[in-house]
């Protein structure tokens, strides 16, 4: 009895592991996501870079661009640092296992030495029918049968523990070599990402003593184009606004009356929450939702209530959900855009060149809207994007699939 608890606890220690290195392999895959939409984003920074820097001069840009790949490589060094702690953790959990299951190896070994040595004294079946005829009773007599049929299943298990514990061993060492593996690949992984952020960084110091003397400048100019932003915003809200009162027939409700279909449309969107299409095909953020420091100008605050998505020239617009088109608006300071309803949600499109649609028309996820607009002066590409529940900016980013 003493052996088979000792067995046991052994067989609770091998059942309660995997449940603590599942939840790092788990991490490690989360991690893994993460730091291939990473490097996809780095690239996509860098062929916009030398898009937009071929044509652009300004130092300003140039500043605004290199902060957004310093930004992209920084939180590409913390995914590889998380990934290696957590490889660590993985590696010890796999060599405290190693060393479990060898320990456990010697005395299963051990132990079926001495059922074999028992097994050998017993091999008579004179001696195994003496022991039975000894019985007092017949029902003695069954127990001692029963004992000698579980006597041998038991032998049997325990020679079929030793063959899974020496596969577990080998498969253990095969890991461990993978492991140790990957884990340099990373650091040397982490040691060019590194090399490269500082070169960037140098860069980005010399941009910013050309940019100081002008700074007064430019933070001007900056609150020039977000005062000019903030009443786009506006002029976007009047429309929203007007869009509920005419659903409402003008009696002055906040809220849109929806139809069965606006209802049905509404909780369909609401479901897709994380899953949404991205409105172009590629692109990277540039500027985030909600209130943030300037990129460049840290001492001036910029306030977005959608995201900024820069993409290449030429690119297309694309509808994120089904809905229909609320407005085609122009309005003076900026390129024309397009507002989507989805039941009680609006998605918008804003800096586009050319349109497709008109006010009115059903559109499905995916339909082309329109071409994004590319500025001349600067060669950057660049959809601004929102997504409001009535007239409640929400953070779009939320509402994408994060791809």
């Amino acid at each position: 009895m003493k052996f088979l608890s000792k067995t046991f606890f052994f067989l609770l220690v091998f059942s309660v592991f995997p449940l603590n290195a599942q939840s790092y392999e788990a991490r490690q895959k989360k991690l893994e996501a993460q730091k291939i939409s990473l490097k996809k984003e780095i690239n996509q920074i860098n062929s916009l870079i030398a898009d937009s820097r071929k044509k652009s001069k300004n130092l300003a840009n140039d500043l605004e661009d290199l902060q957004l790949k310093i930004s992209a490589r920084d939180k590409l060094i913390n995914v590889n640092n998380s990934q290696l702690n957590n490889l660590t953790n993985i590696i010890y959990n796999q060599t405290e296992k190693l060393t479990d299951l060898e320990s456990d190896l010697i005395k299963l070994k051990n132990e079926y030495e001495k059922i074999i040595y028992s097994s050998y004294k017993k091999r008579s079946t004179e001696m195994k029918l003496m022991f039975l005829f000894a019985s007092e009773n017949i029902n003695q007599a069954f127990k001692r049968f029963q004992y000698f049929k579980q006597y041998s299943k038991y032998r049997k298990k325990q020679a079929d523990k030793i063959v899974l514990i020496q596969s577990q061993i080998s498969q253990t060492i095969d890991s461990l070599k993978i492991r140790k593996t990957n884990k340099q690949s990373i650091i040397d992984e982490n040691r060019l990402v590194k090399q490269s952020l500082s070169q960037e960084k140098q860069e980005q110091n010399s941009l910013f003593k050309n940019l100081i003397k002008s700074q007064k400048t430019y933070a001007a100019e900056i609150n020039k184009k977000e005062k000019q932003a903030r009443l786009i915003d506006n002029e976007i809200k009047k429309l929203i606004r007007l869009a509920i009162a005419e659903s409402n027939k003008n009696n002055n409700s906040t809220n849109f009356a929806l139809t069965p279909e606006g209802r049905l449309i509404s909780t369909n969107f609401q479901a897709n929450k994380g899953r949404l299409p991205w409105p172009v095909k590629e692109g990277v953020i540039v500027r985030r939702f909600g209130t943030q420091p300037h990129p460049v100008v840290r001492t001036t605050t910029i306030n977005s209530n959608g995201i900024s998505v820069a993409t290449s020239p030429n690119s297309v617009a694309y509808s994120v959900f089904d809905g229909e088109i609320l407005s085609v608006y122009g309005f003076s300071g900026g390129n024309p855009g397009v507002l989507i309803r989805h039941g009680k949600y609006i998605s918008n499109y804003q800096n586009l060149s050319s349109i497709f649609v008109k006010k009115g028309d059903k559109i499905k996820a995916n339909d082309e809207i329109g071409i994004v607009f590319t500025n001349e002066s600067t060669g950057k590409t660049v959809l601004k994007f929102n997504i409001f529940n009535e007239l409640k900016p929400e953070n779009p980013s939320i509402w994408l699939d994060k791809y």
